[in-house]
């Protein structure tokens, strides 16, 4: 009678499987890991306009300022959103080679100074043609 035996094979863990595998994650983690550079910020402290001195400006030349709280002036005179556009069509219809600057408060949000911009482009003036000041600080 015969009897077979079973051969001793060696019980292990496969390691060049394991290889393969490792390397793959490997692989993918390094080329998905986001190394973040740190940045440094510049504390600028800037003139403001009260401190420089000079000659006035230009006739032509019609300030639109803003405020904090949203609040504009053509020229000196007040008034809302709705009313701008008006007003920057009358000041273009009655005078062509007049030029318009916006002056922006110290905090004024961004998407508001966006729309003021976009008014004035809606108007017909490119908005390459408008100096922009922002950080204005009113003269006291």
């Amino acid at each position: 009678m015969k009897i077979y035996r079973k051969s001793n094979v060696a019980q292990g863990v496969p390691i060049v499987p394991m290889l393969d595998i490792l390397t793959i994650l490997l692989i993918f983690f390094i080329v998905h890991t986001e190394f973040k550079h740190q940045v440094n910020v510049l504390q600028l402290t800037l003139p403001q306009t009260h401190h420089l001195s000079g000659k006035k400006g230009d006739d032509t030349l019609t300030l639109l300022e803003m405020g904090r709280e949203g609040e504009l002036a053509l020229g000196g005179e007040k008034m809302t959103r709705d009313e701008l556009r008006g007003a920057l069509s009358e000041l273009m219809r009655t005078a062509p080679q007049s030029r318009i600057q916006v002056a922006a408060a110290d905090g004024v949000p961004l998407g508001d100074l966006v729309e003021v911009l976009d008014t004035i482009t809606e108007v017909g003036i490119p908005v390459e043609q408008v100096p922009l000041r922002i950080n204005y600080a009113a003269q006291p």
